[in-house]
């Protein structure tokens, strides 16, 4: 942090963005300063193309483009109170009266809103439409500002300052403002951080700090503080650019499938409670239900449908799923592969019982006739009903008695071994 006495240049020559913009009173929440930067970028981008207003005077921002910017589905009736915290904020500004003096004037940051299932409606004051339409489109701060990055800061603070140090990164210089304006700026009451120290370490300093040691910012700041005697009277940030390492800013591998881009902070959020492996799988599910519900011709937010997947723990479900089959898959294998050592033991003992079957007849055709003959009579005297009507008929020669035979001469001749080894 440098100190220095009030600067000598004239402020108009480092102000690259309409005054009417840059200060104003940070009084709303941080979440309606992130609406209120969609809305304004919503109607340039109107403005350029051309789109006229509705009869009623509306531009309207579909729900779903809102959802994509902050990742994840705004909860309506909270929608509502922080449009009509917009429309009742006040926007203080300084004009040339037509008599040369100066005047004020004010307006809220919006000056009518509607909110309908599907869309965002919102008017705008007469002065902030003609600070917006008269930006340079190649310095227009809406072009220099990366969302990914500002919507990364959770807090207040460090985005306002991120996101008016980005305004000036290119003349390296934020304008020089006086506390007592700085303190306006930023949205404090009079005895809010009323003691210079609490001031610089919650709202000037720590936010640097973050904003610095951030991995996704794009910018590094000093903080540069006028004095006058030993009391801090003025400020101004000096911005240089920092090159990225990473031009992903950030995405983590969980949302590598995502259809649409999912904020920075909103990655960090879901990744701070839920399972990296588990987000990816609610992803996957979600995927399938968006490719069903498009092929039947419906309309779909994907960020709404994120945000549930994730939060009522699709993953989870998906994860039981896959866990499920592959049990079912396991089991098939484990059953598959005993019917198969089934089928490969019954193949080796039909093997066997036919080189069996082959010793055994070579073994008897070397026998006596009348050995031959004393054996056949004394298998069919252990047959009873039809397969001894077929030996009477076919002897041992039928298709049916002649395996039978081949096993009981088998065992025959085995139990005659071993009568021959006894004795």
């Amino acid at each position: 942090m440098n100190v220095k006495h009030k600067p000598s240049l004239p402020q108009s020559q480092s102000i690259k963005t309409p005054q009417e913009l840059v200060h104003i009173k940070h009084k709303i929440t941080l979440r309606q300063y992130k609406y209120w930067i969609v809305i304004l970028k919503s109607y340039r981008e109107a403005y350029e193309n051309s789109i006229a207003a509705s009869e009623g005077g509306f531009y309207y921002l579909h729900m779903q483009r809102i959802s994509e910017h902050l990742g994840y589905e705004p909860n309506k009736s909270e929608l509502r109170a922080d449009m009509e915290s917009l429309r009742k904020e006040a926007i203080i500004y300084n004009v040339l009266g037509k008599n040369g003096q100066l005047a004020q004037r004010g307006s809220g940051f919006i000056s009518e809103w509607e909110v309908s299932a599907n869309w965002v409606g919102y008017k705008l004051p007469d002065f902030l439409v003609k600070c917006i339409e008269r930006l340079d489109l190649k310095n227009a701060i809406f072009q220099q500002l990366n969302w990914n990055i500002f919507n990364s800061f959770s807090g207040k603070y460090e985005a306002i300052i991120y996101k008016l140090c980005k305004d000036y990164v290119g003349v390296q210089r934020s304008p020089y403002i006086t506390l007592a304006v700085f303190r306006e700026y930023m949205g404090l009451r009079e005895t809010e951080y009323s003691e210079f120290k609490d001031l610089n370490k919650f709202v000037i300093s720590g936010p640097v700090k973050k904003i610095n040691e951030s991995k996704v910012s794009d910018i590094e700041i000093e903080v540069v503080l006028t004095k006058e005697k030993r009391r801090v009277v003025g400020i101004q940030f000096t911005v240089k650019r920092r090159h990225q390492i990473d031009m992903a800013f950030g995405d983590a591998p969980a949302f590598a499938a995502a259809k649409i881009t999912i904020a920075l902070s909103q990655q960090q959020k879901y990744l701070a409670e839920t399972d990296p492996t588990e987000i990816a799988l609610a992803i996957e599910r979600a995927n399938k239900y968006i490719d069903d519900q498009e092929a039947k011709g419906s309309k779909v937010n994907p960020g709404a449908i994120y945000y549930t997947a994730i939060n009522q723990g699709w993953g989870k479900e998906l994860q039981a799923q896959l866990d499920q089959e592959s049990k079912k898959q396991e089991k098939l294998k484990i059953a598959e592969q005993a019917e198969n050592q089934n089928k490969e033991r019954k193949a080796k003992a039909d093997e066997d019982r036919a080189e069996m079957r082959r010793a055994v007849k070579q073994q008897f055709d070397a026998m006596e006739q009348d050995v031959q003959f004393a054996l056949i009579a004394e298998f069919g005297e252990t047959l009873k009903g039809f397969p001894l009507t077929t030996f009477r008929k076919s002897g041992i020669t039928s298709a049916m008695l002649a395996p039978t035979f081949s096993n009981w001469l088998a065992e025959k001749l085995g139990e005659d071994r071993e009568q021959d080894a006894i004795s």
